[in-house]
């Protein structure tokens, strides 16, 4: 049997056959994210300043024996069993120790900065969490400010305390004004 190009030949032509799902409609077209304002980066570097004088803040006034960083008190209860059958409990406050209360600045400090780097990426949902989250910590931060500056007999961890803290209200109202500014907006869209 020979082979031909043409001429009916050799094997007959493959009816084509249809995509067993069916025409797909094409994919939209691909729309890029605007570029990141200026309001937006000087926002997230604003709210990162303000993590950090936060965490400074915080941290030396507990390692300097703040009025405000010693109220946080750690409560230890230890009960005896004496011989005659009594059981005496007895109970004894200090401070947090110093390890667990940087520690757990850290923790926290690092979710916040988190929920910032959402919003220098241009998340949605991380804009209106900041925004609830950011004014509750604003008014935290007051009441901390407020109590460091009124303790009796100020120490050095109460001044640093609100010299600091005076910095992450200033770099938080500036964070939280940028943030929302017109020119932002169209830059935080829904993430799917």
């Amino acid at each position: 049997m020979s082979e031909s190009q043409g001429g009916g030949e050799g094997f007959p032509p493959v009816p084509p056959h249809p995509h067993p799902y069916g025409h797909f409609p094409p994919a939209p077209p691909y729309a890029p994210r605007p570029e990141r304002p200026a309001t937006v980066r000087q926002a997230a570097f604003a709210w990162w300043g303000a993590v950090g004088c936060w965490f400074l803040g915080a941290s030396l006034s507990q390692l300097l024996g703040g009025h405000v960083g010693g109220s946080f008190r750690f409560t230890s209860w230890r009960s005896v069993e004496l011989p005659d059958g009594t059981v005496l409990t007895q109970t004894s406050e200090s401070l947090l120790p110093t390890p667990v209360a940087v520690v757990a600045f850290l923790v926290l400090g690092g979710l916040w900065a988190l929920l910032v780097y959402g919003v220098y990426c241009g998340a949605k949902w991380t804009r209106i969490m900041l925004a609830v989250i950011g004014a509750l910590g604003i008014a935290n931060v007051l009441i901390q400010l407020v109590g460091a500056l009124d303790a009796p007999e100020q120490n050095t961890g109460d001044v640093l305390q609100a010299l600091f803290f005076i910095g992450v209200l200033v770099l938080s109202i500036f964070g939280y004004v940028r943030m929302f500014r017109a020119g932002a907006s169209p830059y935080f869209v829904r993430r799917r």
